[in-house]
């Protein structure tokens, strides 16, 4: 019989800890299967977990290091007051008034379409003014992709969106719960997508869209769990990978009950659960932010934790590790000749 070293019984406690704590706070109850899972495995001998830190993406940027510069529009009271006739001097009136000087990003994408339409279609008698206004208008056009990328990616929105403090995703989490976020991601992907058209954007259906994504915390909740799904397997993998033929026989049996109790039963269907849901959502994720390139530099790198095709992402380490667990996790059964349905 084993005797449980001091690391054990911290691990052991651990779990006892998540249990007491998950079973008020449903934020981390995931956490709870993936340390039952190496707190059962390290019951066997020839097994020595350690305790790692736990790892952490990297957290949102700061609001000064997401934000976008754009260029002002001004222009002196005279040239105000011979735009009166069409909607440009109302638009600025607008934008100097109390609220404006302080609006949102969200109104600041709205006013930037709404200035470019009136300039557009203004007709100005004064030739130079009217090519001083094209000119602004066109540069409006160029910075477009920056001022919506700063409406979705600078606000209190983003910041519930892609915050870390919400733990994992639901165990129960499922695709249909997302319906909302699919068609908000939607919308404004199909906003993105078409600035060169100058879209037609509903304000109260935008603001909206923006308000579902905070609401969901997915991408947040998203990254905290591939993060730690990804060391949790990691640390099995590590363990399994370390074991010969020695295990076989008794030893093998009992690895065999957790793997199926604690991974087949619990952790893969729940894995499947988060696949299924990123799949959907990340690639809508990908196209808005392509749409609104360039981001900052460090927004850039955020992001590039959710690419499916960024070759250090906090995904694709995901499915590394996905991958890898299974595969060590096949190879020790076969070499000890032991059957099982299906491992992936």
């Amino acid at each position: 019989m084993k005797v449980l070293p001091a690391l054990c019984i911290r691990v052991i406690l651990c779990v006892i800890t998540l249990i007491v704590i998950g079973a008020c706070d449903t934020r981390f109850k995931a956490e709870i299967l993936l340390s039952q899972y190496v707190a059962d495995l390290s019951r066997s001998a020839l097994l020595d977990f350690s305790a790692p830190n736990k790892i952490m993406p990297d957290a949102l940027p700061s609001a000064r290091y997401r934000q976008q510069t754009l260029t002002q529009f001004d222009i002196g009271l005279l040239d105000f007051l011979s735009l009166q006739q069409c909607d440009v001097g109302v638009v600025v009136g607008k934008k100097n008034s109390i609220l404006g000087k302080v609006m949102p990003d969200s109104q600041r994408f709205l006013y930037e379409l709404d200035i470019i339409r009136a300039i557009e279609s203004c007709d100005i008698k004064n030739d130079a003014l009217a090519a001083e206004l094209l000119s602004v208008a066109q540069k409006k056009r160029d910075e477009l992709p920056a001022a919506l990328g700063n409406a979705i990616f600078n606000g209190a929105e983003s910041e519930a969106f892609f915050s870390l403090s919400n733990g994992f995703l639901p165990l129960d989490y499922t695709t249909s719960e997302q319906q909302l976020l699919l068609d908000a991601l939607n919308r404004l992907v199909n906003i993105a997508e078409s600035l060169h058209g100058l879209p037609d954007v509903d304000a109260v259906v935008f603001e909206g869209d923006l308000k579902v994504l905070m609401d969901s915390e997915y991408a947040g909740r998203l990254l905290y769990s591939l993060a730690q799904v990804t060391q949790s397997l990691t640390q099995v993998t590590a363990q399994i990978s370390s074991l010969d033929q020695s295990v076989c026989g008794a030893p093998i049996g009992y690895l065999k009950q957790q793997f199926e109790v604690d991974y087949v039963e619990q952790i893969q269907p729940y894995m499947g659960r988060i696949n299924q849901g990123a799949y959907l959502v990340l690639p809508l994720l990908d196209r808005l932010v392509s749409a609104v390139q360039p981001l900052t530099v460090d927004m850039e790198h955020f992001v590039n934790q959710l690419s499916l095709v960024h070759v250090r992402s906090i995904w694709r380490g995901y499915q590394i590790a996905s991958q890898n667990h299974a595969k060590q996790w096949s190879v020790l059964f076969k070499q000890c000749g032991v059957l099982l349905a299906a491992v992936s």
